[in-house]
């Protein structure tokens, strides 16, 4: 497509053309105007006039006065026309001109499309109907040449495209004394299907002043429009801009909402279309305040051809053709099937634009166009991207879990939803520092003294303890205490009926693995049961689970045989389908991710969990009284030389642990165990939703608020995430699931922030 600006200044009698296109290239010409032009047209417009003179869309005039009845005023204007345009024609086919039409015609014969944009300097120049004339014809160019109008001071630059999910149309229908919209009300509805509309306009209980502030807050709604019509009564005026007649005796001048006008450009208005009279100033106005496309009637109007116009015009529209190809066939209506009704109509139309615009039109809404919609920016695209590696690395993951349980305990505590007091299931039986110096107990190659650990067992047994765990890997030989250990475990099995977990750890560097378990000596096979002691991570945010090893199908965690036992169940105890390895969890580990792998639930206090003691202090204990609803696990305390290898035991403290129990940066594996059996008999193993899924729902959901809303209502990308965190924070505590909030917020404000910086662009 070429585009050519035709630019016309009248000079007293004389007119230079001057012709510009492809930016530097320019032709000019300069032809004398006949002053014939200037009579002819005002005998035609008297024509007109007369023969228009009821119902017309202008103030009434003295020019409206002159009808006599005994005259025919079709068959003179319908003679005036072809006298005007005939001389016109020949002006404009002068010699003079004959280089810029042949260099217009050339590009005709090129290229598919060529628009010449007309600017006058004067309104006696714009009066005139340069569409039509017919560039090209005697150089025998059949492709039509486009002849659009523009600004003579032009400034400011198009309104871009918004990206809506429908047009937005308002409809301001004005003074209507003598007038009937109801067609066109009717014309305008039946585009609901393609865009949402809006009509403003006179009511007789309405005063003239709220009129003119609703019409002024319509036209610069935050949520922006994309084409603005006005019917009714209209003028054109040199210093204002132009006036628009809203109510009976009441005016509107464009002047008084040239700010607002400039508001609704910056939020997307692309076209206005003015089905009222004169109003070639009005144009002019539109398209400096940066409007793409303006249609408007440069004469008088009558009500019964605005109306005929505009049924063709949006007829035309609702078949998803351009305003320009829109304009030019429904005036090319008007001249082939009504001229015979209405003579000369067909001149008064006129499309003033941007040269830099793109005209206009209604787009479909097919999978395609969703599609297109929906595809990401170069730079939504770029921040998905960086969104999605981030969120994948683990260490960030923990940093969120742990951030986020945190919060969760905080949330906790202010909404008073705290679990009731009720027993600690756990009695934590920990073997500290103080325990060991009291009981005058060493340390043999990280193996506890068995003597020791015996006073611990037949004390929990003569407190009515039931299940009793055993959180110390007894696989090394102690000559002097094996003995002595052996027999408190046994003599409390057959006297008490006592059951023991012993702690289990897989070996894995070895091959094929192997698992370390307790010395045979220590307990007979027929009653030992042996639980894995592994905790995931440090800080162990992850919960162990049936089958997250091959090993399991041997041994299952310490804390599950811990439950399971104090629920008095077989082996074939059916556990809660969150306690067990699932199917996605399995392939997320395969591409090294931990989706919807349970996590412990620190958000409970301590005090709710277990009952903690130090082991010399059991050991002066007389009575528990709590101990038979309980589990005792004999653990490290924290002590160095905890764990296979120093301090292994001794594990970073989560932040939420920290909220409950202030100052206590390490917390021992023992405690960990504790937590994961109040999660298993409380249901509370929580599902964590993986942060790449939600940033998916969150792209939908922010591409989606862009599209739909856009910059008019920003403050929902600022609002909706506030929502979503805390509906997120209620989930997690009332059905045990983590809705990730970071990475999605981010996600949903990024469409915010790359709408602006588009916007600003």
């Amino acid at each position: 497509m070429v585009s050519f600006l035709l630019k016309v200044w009248q000079i007293d009698q004389t007119c230079l053309f001057e012709l510009t296109w492809q930016s530097h290239h320019t032709m000019s010409a300069k032809i004398a105007y006949p002053e014939t032009l200037t009579t002819l047209y005002r005998q035609w417009q008297t024509a007109y006039l007369n023969f228009y003179r009821s119902s017309l869309r202008a103030r009434p005039g003295a020019s409206l006065s002159l009808a006599q009845p005994t005259i025919d005023w079709r068959a003179k204007l319908v003679q005036a026309e072809a006298v005007f345009l005939a001389e016109f024609h020949h002006w404009l086919n002068s010699a003079d001109l004959i280089e810029i039409r042949r260099e217009i015609a050339q590009a005709a014969s090129q290229e598919p499309q060529v628009k010449l944009y007309i600017r006058c300097d004067s309104l006696e120049m714009v009066k005139l109907p340069w569409e039509s004339w017919q560039l090209g014809t005697e150089f025998g160019i059949l492709n039509p040449i486009r002849i659009l109008r523009t600004s003579a001071r032009l400034q400011t630059t198009a309104t871009r495209s918004t990206r809506r999910w429908k047009p937005r149309i308002l409809v301001i229908l004005g003074d209507d004394t003598g007038l009937d919209f109801q067609a066109e009300k009717e014309a305008v509805v039946k585009l609901k299907h393609f865009a949402e509309i809006r009509f403003k306009g006179w009511r007789s209980n309405r005063s003239t002043t709220d009129l003119k502030t609703e019409i002024c807050q319509a036209i610069a709604e935050p949520q922006g429009w994309d084409i603005l019509f006005f019917a009714g009564h209209s003028n054109e005026t040199n210093i204002t801009g132009g006036e628009l007649a809203i109510a009976p005796n009441t005016s509107i001048l464009v002047s008084e909402i040239a700010q607002y006008l400039k508001t609704a450009q910056e939020r997307g208005l692309q076209f206005a279309i003015f089905n009222s009279c004169n109003g070639s100033t009005i144009a002019e106005q539109f398209i400096n305040f940066g409007l793409n496309q303006v249609a408007v009637m440069r004469e008088p109007i009558h009500n019964q051809v605005a109306k005929e116009f505009l049924l063709q015009f949006l007829e035309h529209l609702e078949n998803y053709e351009d305003v320009e190809t829109a304009m030019l066939l429904a005036s090319q209506s008007l001249k082939v099937q009504s001229n015979l009704t209405y003579p000369s109509a067909y001149l008064i139309p006129s499309l003033f634009s941007h040269p830099q615009a793109q005209p206009f039109r209604l787009k479909k809404i097919g999978l395609r166009q969703i599609l297109e919609r929906w595809k990401p920016t170069r730079l939504e695209a770029f921040g998905l991207g960086m969104l999605a590696v981030v969120s994948s690395l683990l260490p960030v993951q923990s940093w969120l879990i742990d951030g986020r349980q945190y919060g969760q305990a905080v949330y906790r505590s202010m909404t008073a939803q705290v679990p009731s007091a009720q027993v600690p299931p756990v009695l934590l039986v920990q073997v500290d520092e103080e325990s060991l110096q009291k009981g005058k107990v060493d340390i043999l190659n990280q193996n506890l003294d068995r003597q020791y650990l015996a006073k611990l067992v037949n004390q929990s047994v003569a407190l009515k303890a039931s299940v009793i765990g055993i959180d110390y890997l007894l696989f090394r030989h102690q000559p002097s205490g094996d003995p002595v250990l052996a027999k408190a475990l046994a003599t409390a099995v057959q006297r008490s009926g006592t059951q023991f977990v012993f702690a289990a750890k897989l070996e894995e560097m070895q091959s094929p693995p192997k698992w370390i378990k307790a010395l045979p000596e220590l307990a007979n096979p027929q009653w030992r049961i042996d639980g894995d002691m592994d905790l995931l991570g440090d800080p162990a945010f992850y919960a162990r689970v049936i089958g997250d090893t091959d090993g399991q199908t041997e041994v299952l965690p310490l804390s599950y045989e811990l439950v399971r036992l104090q629920a008095r169940a077989s082996r074939a105890y059916q556990w809660d389908t969150r306690s067990q390895y699932s199917p996605i969890s399995q392939g997320a580990a395969s591409i090294g991710q931990m989706w919807f792998h349970p996590l412990i639930d620190y958000t409970i206090p301590p005090n709710q969990v277990y009952q903690a003691i130090p082991a010399w202090k059991l050991l002066e204990t007389t009575q528990l009284p709590q101990i038979n609803a309980q589990m005792v696990l004999i653990t490290p305390g924290g002590h160095l030389d905890a764990g296979i290898k120093p301090g292994e035991d001794n594990f970073k403290s989560p932040q939420a642990f920290n909220y409950w129990q202030e100052g206590a940066p390490k917390m021992t594996g023992g405690e960990i165990h504790a937590y994961l059996v109040h999660n298993l008999l409380n249901h509370r193993l929580i599902i964590p939703v993986p942060d790449l899924w939600m940033i998916g729902v969150a792209t939908l959901l922010g591409k989606g608020t862009a599209i739909l809303l856009g910059q008019r209502r920003a403050r929902w990308f600022l609002i909706m995430p506030v929502f979503y965190a805390v509906i997120s924070l209620q989930l997690y505590i009332t059905i045990s699931v983590l809705i990730p909030i970071v990475f999605p917020a981010l996600t949903y404000w990024m469409y915010f922030l790359t709408m602006r910086s588009q916007r600003n662009a």
